[in-house]
Formats: C-alpha cells, structure tokens, sequence
C-alpha cells in the first residue's frame, strides 16, 4: 500500500470515527443536519430557505400569540438588543402580519404568516 493511500485510509477512518461526535451520520462532502442543530429557532425560516423564524408548516392555524411568541423566541436567540418585536395583528382570516422594528420603531423586516400552511414570507407590503 502506498503512502498516498495510507494517508487516504487514515484520514477516511478519522472522519467515521469523528462524524459521530458532531451529529453526523456519516462523513462527506454534504453533511446532512445532526441533532445539535435541530430545534433552533430560525434554522428553517420564511418558505423553504434558512432565513428569518421560520414557523413549522405542519402546525397550521396560529394564533397572532403563537406569532408573537415565535418572533420573541428568534428575536431572543439572535441576541441584538437594538431589535424588537413591534406589531403583531391579524390581517385576515388567512393572514398574520409581524413586525420586527428598531428600538426607535423603525421598521426592519415585515414577515407575513399564511395561517392555511404555516409559512412565513418577507413582505414589502404596507400594513
């Protein structure tokens, strides 16, 4: 066996044996989500990319509270203290619209929730 492939071998047996460590099933170039990742608020945001609170779209129906307590929880853990959560209301009976706005109540980012499927979308809408 040569060097090139003891060194190949080695370091194949390192990631297997290290993979587990970190919640990996298995070592390789896309390595899939381990349990350290999953339950945190904003790992699965607005429609189907990362980005923002995200809500699970199994749970359909919320409330303007469930809201409000999503955009609270994600607002806490993204630990900026010149953000806060402004206005949450109903727009229709299919619609939840969120605000998350400065300390000086200016509009940082409008997030607007389908009550039908449980997903959010970043809106430029005017309320």
């Amino acid at each position: 066996m040569s060097t090139r492939h003891r060194v190949a071998l080695a370091v194949a047996v390192a990631a297997a044996l290290i993979a587990p460590m970190y919640g990996c099933s298995y070592p390789g170039p896309w390595w899939p989500m381990g349990p350290h990742m999953a339950g945190y608020p904003g790992w699965y945001g607005p429609g189907p990319m990362p980005a923002g609170p995200g809500w699970n779209p199994g749970q359909t129906n919320p409330t303007v509270a469930d809201v409000r307590a999503q955009l609270e929880r994600w607002l806490a853990w993204q630990g900026n203290p010149r953000l806060r959560l402004g206005e949450v209301v109903e727009r229709d009976a299919d619609t939840i619209a969120a605000d998350v706005v400065t300390r000086e109540n200016s509009l940082v980012q409008r997030y607007l929730v389908d009550r039908r499927s449980g997903w959010w979308r970043i809106t430029e809408d005017e309320k």
